[in-house]
């Protein structure tokens, strides 16, 4: 069955919420941004923007109703800057006007009084001044601190592994309509429909079921618009509250790049010991994450670092501390693999720098370390049913691994200025939220009298095809044609307390 919206995309007549016709009262707003990474807010000066003509309004941090408060895990990020700002990008006011070019130019004239301090961008660097998100972690296997001696060989190294940008093609973007008794509703790009709908009625002090979020499908995420999307919701739902009128907020593709978090950059040190036929006997890192200035998803993203250390490895002793760091730069947040990339580049630099100590091929060391059955993961997992090794051997036959390497090595030694590489890795990964109480999910099907279908669930269509593969699976379970079934829009008013749609 073919992906549902591909004959839409191909045809440039997907709606995503940009597109969406809204009514003729829709007003725009635009973020006032710290300019600054590090700073005493002392005053905001808005006269010049109010002057503008066509600017209805401009809201601060005194104007919110509710709290001002946004953070999902830990309660350390403000909607809107109060008294000082901690990064590049971060929210101070919020301006509306009749269009979005005036509301960005009144924006622009907003003065901000800010007494500037020193900032800090390097994880280590925080780590050395105490800046940190959370306590630092550690999960341990067996006895490392014994196991060094029994070491033929043991080797230590430094990783740096950096940030990266979504990229997603839709910016951040989120439409705030007043609905009758004061109620809202969102029409918003998020992956968490549920905790946009939970932080907007905390920050204008409603029930949340005095708000509701829609969301038709989004132009990419990767993770991005998971909790990052919350804060532009919430901006949107402020104006829209206080001026009873529909608010548009989206960013331009410079801001978005520029105000939103990343991938989580680390800085590594491993220590790795090993038997002379390269069994791998203990393994320490420490991982020095950098979270940003506030916490977004940044203890969850070390939670899985930490769990994935070892990677697809069966390793005796193992100690592994992770360290969130709070810096001067937006809040990083989700990316695809959620901290386990970071984790296993570490793991698998300390094995081929090892191999290299040793004289061994890496891809040996690896065929011999994999995971076994009954192996007890560092976190207290142990290994049923594993797969590891039958993965690795098929994998080296169907693909031929040698033969690829061997044809690398060939290109290598004729081309003095071009370069190839190949590489095999093996992977344990959690597919599931490590946070249990978040892998559940619910649906509500409704069958018309003329036996058609209507579906939804709390599943976020992003491009992935989940909407038709939620469709097949209804049309099999209730005996009819896929035409017949047709997937809504995730809404908070059909699905409640949503997990977001994540991996």
């Amino acid at each position: 069955m073919k992906h549902n919206d591909s004959p839409l995309h191909v045809r440039g007549v997907s709606l995503f919420v940009d597109d969406l016709p809204i009514s003729n009262d829709l007003v725009h707003a635009a973020v006032v941004p710290s300019p600054v990474a590090h700073g005493k807010l002392n005053a905001v000066d808005v006269t010049d923007a109010l002057a503008l003509p066509g600017v209805f309004a401009v809201f601060t941090a005194t104007d919110i109703p509710g709290q001002n408060q946004i953070g999902n895990i830990i309660q350390d990020e403000p909607l809107l800057a109060e008294g000082e700002v901690d990064y590049v990008g971060q929210p101070v006011a919020v301006m509306v006007a009749r269009d979005e070019r005036t509301a960005r130019q009144a924006a622009q004239r907003v003065k901000l009084d800010i007494e500037e301090l020193p900032a800090v961008f390097d994880a280590r660097e925080a780590w050395r001044k105490g800046q940190l998100l959370l306590p630092p972690r550690t999960l341990s296997l067996g006895d490392v601190d014994a196991a060094w001696e029994a070491c033929d060989v043991v080797v230590d190294g430094h990783v740096e592994t950096g940030g990266q940008e979504h990229l997603y093609l839709e910016t951040q973007v989120t439409v705030a309509l007043p609905i009758e008794k004061g109620r809202l509703k969102l029409i918003c790009a998020t992956q968490s429909a549920s905790a946009v709908q939970r932080i907007v009625a905390g920050v204008l002090g409603v029930p949340m079921h005095e708000i509701e979020v829609e969301v038709p499908r989004l132009g990419g995420a990767f993770g991005g618009k998971e909790d990052q999307a919350t804060s532009w919701a919430c901006l949107a739902a402020l104006a829209a509250s206080k001026l009873n009128q529909p608010v548009k907020l989206s960013l331009r593709r410079q801001e978005d790049m520029r105000w939103t978090g990343k991938r989580h950059p680390y800085s590594s040190d491993f220590k790795i010991g090993l038997s002379r036929d390269g069994r791998i006997l203990a393994y320490q890192v420490t991982f020095y994450q950098n979270g940003g200035a506030a916490a977004d998803l940044s203890p969850a993203v070390l939670e899985r670092s930490l769990f994935h250390a070892t990677g697809g490895y069966t390793i005796p002793n193992v100690r592994v501390t992770g360290i969130s760091c709070r810096t001067n730069l937006p809040p990083n947040t989700a990316f695809r693999g959620f901290g386990a990339p970071q984790a296993f580049f570490v793991i698998e630099a300390a094995i081929h720098k090892a191999a290299s100590v040793l004289g061994l091929d890496a891809l040996e060391i690896q065929r011999k370390n994999l995971v076994r059955e009954g192996y007890t993961f560092p976190y207290g997992m142990r290994a049923r049913n594993s797969r590891t090794r039958l993965c690795w051997d098929e994998t080296e036959k169907h693909y031929e691994l040698e033969g690829i390497r061997n044809r690398v090595e060939a290109y290598n030694r004729a081309n003095l200025f071009s370069k190839k590489g190949a590489a095999a890795i093996p992977l344990c990964f959690g597919i599931s939220f490590t946070s249990t109480f978040l892998n559940q999910a619910s649906a509500l099907v409704h069958v018309y009298t003329d036996g058609s279908v209507s579906v939804s669930t709390a599943a976020v269509e992003m491009g992935q095809g989940v909407k038709t593969k939620i469709q097949q699976v209804a049309a099999r379970a209730l005996g009819i044609p896929p035409e017949r079934v047709h997937v809504e829009f995730t809404n908070t008013t059909r699905i409640a307390n949503m997990s977001p749609t994540a991996a």
